[in-house]
């Protein structure tokens, strides 16, 4: 943000960055979706077979297993996009080319009527040898992401970048938007143990 300042007849602008962080309801709503979301998906996840756990419902379907590599993947994808926005300056003016509220950002991705297609670096490529390995490595980056909302005083408001499903969103929204794609998969793995040749 950039302020003018008229010293001695003169014109000078400085810069400077906001000092805004999120409001205790903000942040207390973004710790209660995160943390909501984890334990629906691990309902999902409890006591699951190797043959659940690889089961695909059609040939280039994904299966539980993949579908989790996927949302660890992602949830450190995130992480990384808000760390790395955070470093770039504050910018009020960027606002108006939001379209997206906080509400419609988890509903554009929970509703899995929405077809989407995930970037190629976020697709499965067996990282994990097992189920267990790739809860630890979500479970890890998940509590990283809670506690970083619990306590940070950054900016998030007026820092963005532009998400394929939503468009531009600031790095609140992009919190909700990790436990909202959480959300989303997890109604994906729910599809699969309902499929018709799903192994009891």
């Amino acid at each position: 943000m950039k302020l003018i300042i008229m010293l001695c007849g003169l014109f000078v602008t400085t810069s400077f960055q906001s000092t805004k962080t999120i409001t205790k309801a903000e942040r207390k709503y973004a710790v209660d979706q995160l943390t909501e979301s984890k334990e629906k998906l691990y309902v999902q996840l409890t006591n699951l077979t190797v043959a659940q756990q690889n089961f695909k419902a059609a040939p280039g379907k994904w299966s539980i297993a993949e579908v989790m590599e996927h949302i660890a993947v992602t949830e450190v994808g995130i992480a990384q996009i808000v760390e790395q926005t955070l470093k770039q300056s504050a910018d009020s003016l960027k606002r108006a080319e939001i379209n997206v509220s906080d509400v419609d950002v988890r509903k554009i991705l929970t509703n899995r009527k929405g077809k989407a297609q995930s970037p190629e670096m976020l697709k499965p490529t067996g990282k994990f040898t097992t189920l267990e390995q790739a809860k630890s490595f979500f479970d890890a980056q998940r509590n990283k992401n809670i506690a970083f909302i619990e306590t940070t005083n950054e900016n998030l408001r007026e820092h963005y970048w532009k998400h394929p499903a939503t468009g531009v969103i600031d790095l609140y929204q992009s919190i909700l938007l990790v436990s909202a794609h959480c959300e989303r998969h997890t109604a994906q793995i729910a599809e699969i143990k309902s499929s018709k040749d799903y192994p009891f």
